[in-house]
């Protein structure tokens, strides 16, 4: 009887890294790693900066190029209304004391305007700090460059549920303010640059 031995291969020895070279590869390993956390924060933080719609995204109502006829009236699915169907008749870019028809805020969404709504205080006879921020700031914008900041409407709207709203053609800002400090006019300027005329189907050019 002939018997065979079987033989284990040969392990082969792996070669170490000196410490050394192993101290300087888990520094550079750490380094790299710390380079691609900064650049995606880094993307990011340009990406929100310059290129991110401000707002919240609300889904456009349909039938959003529905023209409504005399007395018909609208239940948006935001408060105020981003979209859907529009009245006929249209409002003056600017200033307003008196509440806007949703209807009417929708058009005006419709030929590229931005809208800056406030909740008024309850009492009239008080002085409201956020209404007169909001008219001195817009009426400055347009005052300084007319033709960058026509399409921008200032006006009450009681019914908010924030003290402050932003609309543009399917983006809305809801938020609470006391008074207009500069980091709320970055905020509104900010969306109102970034969005004024991006919706405007029909071209319309401001008067």
């Amino acid at each position: 009887m002939v018997f065979y031995s079987k033989r284990r291969p040969m392990a082969v020895p792996r070669k170490r890294l000196s410490p050394r070279l192993s101290e300087m590869v888990r520094r550079w390993g750490l380094i790299g790693g710390m380079l691609c956390v900064g650049l995606v924060l880094g993307g990011w933080a340009l990406y929100n900066a310059y290129w991110a719609k401000p707002g919240r995204a609300v889904p456009i109502q349909q039938p959003y190029d529905y023209r409504l006829r005399l007395g018909e009236t609208v239940k948006y699915n935001s408060v105020p209304p981003t979209s859907g169907p529009r009245a006929s008749a249209t409002t003056e870019w600017g200033i307003h004391d008196h509440p806007i028809p949703d209807e009417i805020q929708v058009h005006m969404l419709w030929r590229g305007g931005v809208l800056v709504q406030y909740r008024p205080l309850e009492s009239p006879a008080l002085d409201d700090p956020v209404a007169e921020g909001l008219k001195r700031l817009i009426g400055r914008l347009r005052t300084e460059d007319f033709g960058r900041y026509c399409k921008v409407i200032v006006a009450p709207y009681p019914s908010l549920p924030r003290r402050i709203a932003l609309t543009a053609w399917g983006r809305l800002d809801l938020f609470d303010a006391e008074e207009i400090t500069p980091e709320i006019e970055h905020r509104i300027v900010r969306f109102i640059e970034r969005l004024i005329d991006a919706y405007n189907p029909e071209r319309v050019r401001c008067p």
